[in-house]
């Protein structure tokens, strides 16, 4: 081999070496980023087409997951971040379940959430469209709205807005009258403006193999607004709580203003033989168009409501 070949020889193995390692740098920065992982964020409210007033507090509830954990979320609107907030956890959060507001301004705005991972990457934005008109001074009247309260307020318990049945009187009356029975109201449940999970019941209380069960969701809705969502039951072991046993079918459901009981799905059971078996009920939302699952919250945000259960021969 000449000189001049085996310069040229050298020059491309240099050339050669010097690409793989841009390449390797790349890949490491990315890496060093989380380009290999980012975060995950759902809207659960409100949804996309919502309408609403000038003035009127748009609750926005979103949930971020992330292996590594969520350190910072941002509320965007119309592109330009008007709110950000971060998890008690300094190093962050694997799921962080969120309710951020805005105060809505006259016109069309789609409403944004990201979040941001421990090692700084940025979730792709999840996007809702909703409309604001001008605002409109409610009338007073003392039969339209009965019972429900103004937007971001607390539910009214429809139980205290009855009216007790009165004794007969005149030709009606009785000479011996049982005083009325006084049935205490129920306690109004206390929420910031969101759609909460209060508690699930099992029906059959104490279901035996083979035996379809359905599972009762009580819900709060305290944004002031009906709400659709898409929802299920997951099944677990008490002592593994990331992998579900089993679920029941989604519905589809709206809810209303206040607290509603929904049932699920009938259709989930434990088949075939076996020894009892300990189960929790938890209920989650699902994003029609992502498939992703949020476990409701309760309306003190201090986890989701679950039902313990067993099911026996």
């Amino acid at each position: 081999m000449n000189r001049r070949s085996f310069q040229s020889l050298l020059l491309l193995m240099l050339i050669a070496g010097l690409g793989t390692l841009a390449c390797d740098v790349s890949t490491l920065t990315s890496l060093a980023l989380g380009g290999a992982s980012k975060p995950q964020v759902t809207i659960q409210l409100p949804i996309s087409g919502a309408a609403y007033h000038e003035g009127d507090v748009v609750t926005v509830q979103s949930s971020s997951t992330d292996k590594s954990g969520i350190v910072r979320v941002e509320l965007l609107v119309d592109g330009a971040v008007v709110r950000t907030d971060a998890p008690p956890l300094v190093q962050g959060q694997t799921s962080f379940p969120l309710i951020q507001t805005w105060n809505a301004t006259l016109g069309n705005h789609t409403l944004s959430v990201r979040a941001y991972n421990a090692a700084g990457a940025a979730s792709d934005p999840a996007l809702v469209a909703i409309t604001v008109t001008p605002g409109v001074a409610a009338l007073a009247s003392p039969t339209a709205d009965a019972g429900l309260p103004p937007l971001g307020g607390t539910p009214i318990n429809p139980a205290i807005l009855l009216t007790p049945t009165l004794p007969p009187t005149g030709a009606e009356a009785t000479p011996t009258k049982r005083p009325p029975t006084k049935v205490p109201p129920t306690a109004t449940i206390a929420a910031p403006p969101g759609v909460w999970g209060v508690s699930v019941r099992v029906d059959p209380p104490a279901p035996k193999r083979g035996q379809n069960v359905t599972f009762f969701v009580t819900f709060l809705n305290s944004t002031g607004s009906s709400q659709g969502f898409r929802w299920r039951v997951r099944i677990f072991y008490p002592d593994n709580l990331k992998n579900s046993f089993g679920d029941t079918s989604p519905r589809n459901d709206t809810i209303p203003v206040g607290t509603t009981e929904l049932p699920s799905d009938n259709g989930w059971a434990v088949r075939g033989p076996g020894d009892c078996i300990q189960f929790l009920a938890r209920v989650y939302s699902v994003d029609p168009s992502s498939k992703q699952e949020t476990e409701f919250l309760k309306p003190d945000q201090s986890g989701g409501p679950a039902a313990s259960f067993q099911v026996c021969p």
